[in-house]
């Protein structure tokens, strides 16, 4: 495996050195194995160093396993190589030794095997194997010594799910409903009373306005003539083409072309209505009433004498 630091990798040769050297002392034998766990007890996680030696008759080839046994079936809690081994030959006149260096993690406590394969001894156009099944390092626990001293969060509260009342939403919308046609309906009552009436609506609703204020009987049968007039000639401005606010009587006959003939009252009420409005001539009693009614019904005249002669012009657009 790749990924390991340098510092370490001295280390493991250093380790593997000193070992060698504590070694190469030792008496000749066909093969002679050994093993140094550094530290042999560890935690989980903590990385340790293994050195095994290897003494074998001169010219033999030695192999060291480079990884961890795949075929003892070991689980992923047993230890692991973290970097790849170190090595080191050391010369002798009379065997040939070798050594390798590991750097393993565990990962679970107690004792754990190291996990690692056969050494491979070659000689003589003979093959042997030196386990190292039976090497094992002692991996502690952190835990304290009595596990009830530790004290677990407490249970959470369930989670109680309420079923959504829609009610009161429903209730809120359909009072928005409600107060949306209201608003609606309100509107279209203003725009409706707010309509614009035809020029004999309108007058016929200020004639029925001015005899409610019963000014004759008040004495002030003047006012009354000439608000009676004053709305006869509001009417005709409206109605008849060529006749404006500011005429006076005079050029209002002669704007008015073919009226005459429907209203031919017209002239001597306006005469009458200026001498009472300019000349401040008294009329009181019946006569009031009677310029007020012929104001009232010239109105009335010329409207009838306009609808008949817009009716055929209609008629003829509709066909």
């Amino acid at each position: 495996m790749t990924g390991y630091r340098v510092p370490g990798t001295w280390y493991l040769f250093a380790a593997l050195l000193l070992f060698l050297q504590n070694a190469a002392t030792a008496q000749p034998g066909p093969i002679q194995l050994g093993v140094r766990i550094s530290p042999d007890t560890v935690t989980v996680g903590q990385r340790f160093i293994v050195v095994v030696r290897v003494r074998a008759p001169r010219g033999a080839t030695i192999a060291f396993p480079s990884v961890t046994d795949s075929a003892a079936g070991r689980p992923l809690t047993a230890t692991r190589v973290v970097a790849r081994s170190a090595i080191v030959t050391t010369p002798d006149t009379s065997a040939t030794i070798q050594g390798a260096a590991y750097r393993l993690t565990a990962w679970d406590i107690g004792p754990q095997a190291l996990s690692l394969g056969d050494v491979v001894v070659r000689a003589g156009g003979q093959t042997g194997y030196v386990s190292l099944a039976d090497r094992s390092v002692f991996v502690r626990s952190v835990l304290p010594a009595d596990t009830t001293l530790h004290v677990p969060k407490p249970p959470r509260p369930p989670i109680v799910i309420v079923p959504f009342n829609w009610i009161p939403w429903l209730a809120l919308l359909a009072a928005l409903v409600a107060a949306s046609l209201l608003w609606w309906a309100w509107r279209w009552f203003r725009r409706r009373s707010r309509k614009p009436l035809d020029p004999w609506s309108a007058a016929e609703r200020d004639f029925q306005r001015i005899e409610s204020m019963r000014l004759i009987e008040a004495g002030e049968g003047e006012r009354h003539v000439a608000m009676m007039t004053d709305i006869m000639r509001t009417y005709l401005v409206a109605r008849v083409s060529g006749i404006q606010p500011s005429h006076t009587s005079s050029e209002l006959l002669a704007a008015a072309s073919d009226i005459h003939r429907a209203a031919p009252g017209l002239g001597e009420q306006l005469w009458s209505a200026d001498l009472v409005k300019f000349a401040r001539r008294r009329v009181q009693g019946d006569e009031a009433v009677s310029l007020g009614r012929s104001a009232r019904e010239i109105a009335r005249t010329v409207e009838s004498y306009l609808a008949a002669r817009e009716q055929p012009k209609s008629g003829r657009k509709a066909a």
